[in-house]
């Protein structure tokens, strides 16, 4: 019997809607479901689904971490949940029947200290960001002990390949597939012609310093953290926590990374490889 666990986002009527028919279809198969206070108690589900978008499934992996997460999008762009809302009885019935992979990718901890003591200690599943205020600030990076620069700008990003195609990507570092073992160090409006990103190993030390006494503030998966003062180091590496998704079959990072941000630089475009004919050699 399959053990499910659904939460479904707060103040969606749509995703709360949604649930009310999920439940019922679950029940009828055998699958004992699980409510987000019982998942809250520790009652541990084989899959969670969330029925949302992307800004649930990174709550529902920040309160009840490691567990693999299906999510089936009520939102708008949805890249982490891939399933459509169409499509959820088709999907769920992947689920019951075991036909899924669990997809794993690492999170980020996080740690500041100042005057040599460590004052914050927590983690991230998309990425880690020190952020200005109204005026630029420098930023020193070093990894694994080693120098590397100091970037005056709006801030650095160090991102996780699932956290890649948010901040990172909208600050112009790179897209990192899912399954790449590193992590993208980017920085934000770099005043400088000099603002290439650093794809580092996972296993790397990142550590930011930042060398103004501008406003600046530590951002985790978008939630500022703390406010930062001159000297204050913030030590990044590889987290305990994974980040678990549940993929089915027909899932594929490309496909989603083209459709859900529209990125087809020839819209009508038909791929050769794979078609009848023209098998792959």
């Amino acid at each position: 019997m399959a053990r499910i666990g659904l939460i479904a986002a707060h103040g969606k009527t749509e995703a709360e809607s949604l649930a009310a028919e999920v439940i019922p279809w679950l029940e009828q198969r055998g699958c004992e479901v699980l409510n987000e206070d019982e998942l809250r108690g520790g009652a541990r589900p084989d899959v969670i689904v969330a029925l949302g978008g992307d800004g649930l499934i990174m709550r529902v992996a920040h309160d009840l971490p490691d567990i693999p997460i299906l999510g089936i999008n009520v939102g708008r762009v949805g890249f982490l949940a891939m399933t459509e809302r169409q499509h959820w009885q088709d999907a769920l019935q992947e689920i019951i029947d075991g036909r899924y992979e669990v997809q794993e990718g690492p999170t980020l901890e996080a740690t500041v200290f100042r005057n040599g003591q460590a004052i914050v200690d927590a983690w991230a599943i998309n990425d880690v960001v020190i952020r200005s205020g109204m005026q630029l600030i420098d930023v020193e990076v070093y990894i694994d002990e080693r120098y590397v620069n100091t970037y005056p700008g709006d801030g650095m990003i160090v991102a996780t390949p699932q956290g890649s195609t948010a901040y990172c990507m909208a600050a112009g570092g790179p897209v990192l597939a899912a399954g790449v073992g590193g992590f993208a160090v980017t920085p934000i409006c770099a005043h400088s012609p000099i603002r290439t990103t650093l794809v580092v190993p996972k296993s790397a030390l990142i550590e930011l310093v930042l060398a103004s006494e501008r406003e600046a503030h530590l951002i985790l998966d978008g939630v500022p953290e703390l406010e930062l003062q001159e000297g204050d180091v913030v030590t990044v590496r590889d987290g305990a926590h994974r980040f678990r998704l549940a993929v089915l079959e027909g899932m594929n990072f490309y496909d989603a990374f083209r459709s859900k941000f529209n990125f087809m630089i020839r819209p009508d475009a038909v791929p050769t490889l794979g078609r009848r004919g023209r098998e792959r050699p």
